[in-house]
């Protein structure tokens, strides 16, 4: 504990009864977890298989695992139940699955999947609705989450066409033997609630239980804390309200807010101290964040030096905006030696990113996507997939459609799902009969010949010389299997390799796990499919571009915050409603503290949005940061004269400042006819220029 403060080592030794932590940004939140873990097991002598430490991301639960790893020893390691909500509650329902009546292979589907069953219900009913799948399986998933509170009060779906979906939504899983992600709270829940006896298995069996991220838990999520810490009440949560911004997703934040009301003989820590960014940003964050009324009291300081100030520009168009950004990145890397990598652009939704990326390109700076297609998302993973699955389950209709429709076209698979669609049994057993009776198809069809194909010449031939090997060899079977239609549907190699080197690494990190680690076929789709993407272990130099909900957890040398407008952030919608406008101002008090050294936050006067030129001003959110925190200073651009807040600027062009030009670098202004707005620039490396002041792109050098 020798990197711990006086507070975060009393924490640390705090072991019984419900205790939160109240972590700012940048204070240290995952030491302190993993921490606690090893004092625990290590200097109390607690057993490590009685700790359940629960996670949001993938990405929390390997750092924390590699924390841990590194501070005990390997069997003790193993023994400790550390994962996602998803992950940890998935494996338990995959044990306890015939209490509920279902076998314990079912498939996980994805939103992905979720949202084609609902295109297919539309297309097969007479369901009229004006949601979009996506919508509809968000309305589904928000019933889903708050169930139990919905079943107290006796409430529905407030939607009709909805109800109607829902209901035949669920049948379908059903029939595929398929859990969406909302399923695996909802059957835990519901598991706990109809079988007291699994209850008290898993309260005895986790009797101190760890929470990262407690801001972010749903409804369902926090039923099941509550219940399973209801015998011992050792709750561990950490969080932070001022970083709740996932309302959208179904977090509550009344969940952290309520804590002590909870669990009323709770013990409060306030963890205050940043480590991560300089003074000013720091303060600046703490300004913004204290206009939000619904809040858990806490004052972020930091022992890091005052830093710069923040910078503000505003830009004639998003055009501009965008131009300012690659030009002050080039100034960086070139007088303050900055990386690619040390710079991230959020903007607050992903219509924005297109012109940025035009920038990026257009000043040959290298950037990257965050939240792009994912690994696991890629045309060659699912294929490979569809077969893992329906090897598995074949009764998953979602994979075995995706296998028939690649050999089929579209008219003909119009046929197959009509057909489909008026029988109630399954379509794996539909298909099977159908092979024997040829009832619906004649045996030249080429549909038949399809089914023929897919069901005996590949699945069942696939199942039965599979049947004994390992994933990694059914992988490379499938996978030299897929690679003979390579031509036809332009394969990657490199994401076929990938995944099978991924497959090796899931195999030999579970043997270590002995006896409880699970290296079967439905262990590994478990695994993957509650994945967030694959990790391709590129370090790459690139300037990140992504959403601020992207950016939650990460830091950076140097941040932008673009496109702080009235109705776009704060987002138009959040205008008129409280709640949501303190979730808007949550949002932007995390993209401020993802920064370490310098945050530059942007507007534009004019922007295209909806389809039309909008006229803009700034966010309420810039206002609202202390004017001691902000450099006056800002770019002169070939727009910036049409701008009232520029006056000031044109003033501040005058002969014996230094100035940066991204072609000829530092240069001192010797002298200005202002009648033509030329400056003459003597730069330190390219000798003396004229420089044409309204084309030019000057950025003062102070």
């Amino acid at each position: 504990m020798y990197r711990l403060n006086s507070l975060q080592r009393k924490i640390i030794k705090t072991i019984n009864g419900p205790i939160l932590v109240i972590a700012g940004a940048g204070s240290g939140k995952t030491r302190i977890l993993t921490h606690r873990i090893v004092h625990m097991i290590n200097n109390i002598g607690i057993n490590p298989s009685n700790i359940l430490a629960l996670t949001f991301t993938n990405k929390a639960a390997k750092e924390m695992k590699n924390r841990i790893s590194n501070m005990m020893n390997e069997t003790n390691f193993n023994l400790i139940s550390l994962g996602t909500f998803h992950s940890i509650f998935s494996g338990i329902l995959r044990k306890e699955s015939h209490w509920l009546g279902y076998k314990s292979n079912y498939t996980i589907y994805d939103q992905k999947d979720s949202e084609n069953v609902i295109k297919k219900i539309l297309e097969d009913t007479n369901v009229k609705t004006s949601f979009s799948p996506k919508n509809i399986i968000k309305k589904i998933s928000e019933y889903k989450n708050n169930f139990f509170d919905k079943l107290r009060k006796k409430k529905e779906f407030y939607y009709k066409d909805i109800k109607k979906i829902y209901k035949i939504y669920v049948k379908k899983c059903s029939n595929s033997e398929a859990l969406d992600f909302d399923d695996i709270l909802l059957h835990t829940n519901y598991l706990f609630f109809r079988f007291p006896k699994i209850l008290h298995k898993y309260q005895e069996k986790f009797q101190y239980i760890l929470i990262d991220e407690y801001q972010d838990t749903n409804l369902a999520q926090n039923i099941i804390i509550k219940n399973l810490s209801s015998k011992y009440r050792n709750v561990f949560a950490v969080g932070d309200d001022a970083q709740s911004i996932y309302a959208f997703r179904g977090a509550n934040i009344s969940n952290i807010l309520n804590f002590h009301k909870d669990y009323n003989e709770a013990k409060i820590f306030r963890l205050e101290q940043n480590y991560r960014s300089t003074n000013h940003i720091v303060e600046a964050s703490n300004k913004i964040i204290s206009f939000n009324k619904n809040q858990l009291f806490k004052k972020i300081w930091t022992k890091n030096e005052k830093g710069d100030e923040i910078k503000i520009y505003g830009a004639f168009s998003e055009k501009e905006e965008a131009q300012y950004i690659a030009d002050y990145i080039l100034f960086l890397k070139k007088i303050k030696k900055f990386q690619n990598k040390d710079f991230a652009i959020l903007y607050r939704t992903n219509s924005q990113s297109n012109i940025l990326e035009y920038a990026m390109k257009e000043n040959n700076i290298p950037y990257k996507i965050g939240g792009s297609i994912s690994f696991y998302k890629r045309k060659e993973i699912q294929d490979l997939l569809a077969y893992f699955r329906i090897i598995n389950n074949p009764k998953d209709e979602e994979s075995l459609l995706r296998i028939i429709k690649k050999k089929i076209n579209n008219k003909k698979t119009v046929k197959l799902l009509l057909i489909f669609s008026q029988k109630k049994n399954e379509i794996f057993s539909f298909l099977c009969t159908e092979l024997q009776n040829r009832s619906l198809f004649y045996e030249k069809d080429y549909l038949w010949k399809v089914i023929h194909l897919t069901i005996n010449r590949i699945i069942e031939n696939f199942r039965l010389k599979l049947k004994d090997k390992n994933i990694y060899e059914i992988a490379q079977y499938i996978v030299k299997f897929l690679l003979k239609k390579e031509k036809k549907n332009n394969y990657n190699h490199d994401n076929f390799q990938l995944i099978l080197d991924n497959i090796s690494y899931y195999i030999n990190d579970q043997k270590k796990l002995k006896k409880n680690g699970d290296i079967s076929l439905s262990g590994f789709l478990q695994y993957f499919s509650l994945r967030e993407g694959i990790n391709e272990n590129k370090e790459e130099n690139k300037v990140s571009l992504m959403t601020i909900h992207l950016s939650k957890g990460l830091e950076f040398p140097v941040i932008f915050i673009t496109g702080l407008e009235e109705n776009l952030f704060p987002s138009k919608s959040s205008l008129e409603n409280q709640l949501k406008l303190e979730e808007e101002r949550r949002l932007f008090y995390v993209a401020l503290t993802r920064a370490q050294k310098k945050a530059i936050l942007t507007y534009t006067k004019y922007r295209f949005l909806w389809g039309k030129k909008i006229m803009n001003i700034p966010s309420r959110f810039i206002h609202e940061i202390n004017e001691k925190f902000i450099e006056k200073k800002i770019s002169i651009s070939n727009y910036s004269y049409k701008l009232k807040t520029n006056n000031y600027e044109k003033k501040l062009i005058k002969k014996g400042i230094k100035v940066f030009h991204k072609n000829f670098g530092i240069g001192t202004i010797i002298d200005i006819q202002r009648q033509n707005e030329i400056a003459i620039i003597k730069f330190q490396q390219s000798g003396e220029k004229k420089i044409l002041l309204k084309l030019a792109k000057l950025i003062i050098y102070s």
